[in-house]
Parts: C-alpha cells; structure tokens; sequence
C-alpha cells in the first residue's frame, strides 16, 4: 500500500508543478511532494523493480534527444564543446573534493552532487553508487532553482551589453 500512496504523492506533486509552470515542473514537483510525504510519515516506498523502470524509461527519454541533425551539430563545434566538458568535469571534481573536505559529505555524494547533470540522472546514479540520493538530489534542486531564477536576468544583462556594444 505504501507504493500505491507514494506513486499517487508523485502524481500529485508532479501535476501541481506542472500547473505551477516551474521549470521540470513534473520532475521537481514529484520529488518535492515524495519528500514531504516521507518526511512526514516515514512511509514512502518504491520498489526497487519500479526503480529500474525508472532509469529504462529516462534513459530511454534521453536517447530519444538525439538525431542526425543533433550530432552533425556536435561533430561542427567537437572543439569547443570537448574544452567545454574538460572545464565542467574539472570544476566539478574539485568543487566536490572541496566539500568532501570541509563539508564533511562523503566522497560520492560530494562528486555526484557537484557533477554537472540533471536530477534524475545524478540521483539513479547516486543511488547506484551508494551515495546519500537525498543529498545529491537536494544540491541539484538548490542548483537548478538557483540557474532558473538567476540565470534569465542575467543573460538578458550579458546580452544587452553585448549588443550594445556592436
């Protein structure tokens, strides 16, 4: 009974999200409304079957992004977007040494939570790893939050300069 109540909290968070128009609003919603369920009660369940369900269906989600067109466009920008990847993973691993030293996060769960990915995709990881997911989740969320509400002006500044200055 405890999946059929965390899966119907899921459901619920993830449309409130939606309706609420946040960014990954099913995604965030859903993990939102699961965690103050089993916060709460201490009766969230998912199987470990569903789980793998889970990771088939985002990794099948993921797989359909890509096409002809998609890695033409990569094979043009190979360079850029290689030096690009080398920067991210750089940054990442030393941003998660660092709270493994000074944070006190194991070593996983700080490289996991530091690595540039999406929720969904850095949680079936974490907990593949035996990383602490509800943290790797929460810095993803913080993360993600953060670039929604941040990022947009930020651009919209970069891009005024920018063309002003042409």
């Amino acid at each position: 009974m405890n999946t059929v109540q965390t899966l119907v909290v899921a459901v619920l968070g993830g449309l409130i999200g939606l309706r609420l128009r946040i960014p990954a609003g099913a995604l965030i919603g859903s993990i939102v409304a699961s965690a103050i369920y089993n916060i709460m009660s201490s009766k969230g369940y998912i199987p470990y079957n569903f789980r793998l369900v889970a990771q088939m269906v985002v990794g099948g989600y993921i797989g359909l992004s890509f096409s002809r067109n998609s890695l033409s466009q990569v094979k043009s920008s190979l360079v850029p977007l290689i030096i690009m990847v080398v920067g991210m993973f750089a940054f990442s691993l030393l941003l998660g040494l660092f709270l493994y030293k000074v944070a006190g996060i194991d070593l996983a769960t700080a490289m996991l939570g530091t690595a540039p990915g999406g929720i969904a995709e850095m949680s079936i990881i974490a907990d593949s790893y035996g990383a602490n997911v509800s943290i790797v989740a929460s810095m993803h969320l913080i993360r993600i939050v953060s670039i929604v509400i941040f990022l947009p002006p930020i651009i919209r500044k970069v891009l005024v300069l920018l063309l002003d200055h042409q």
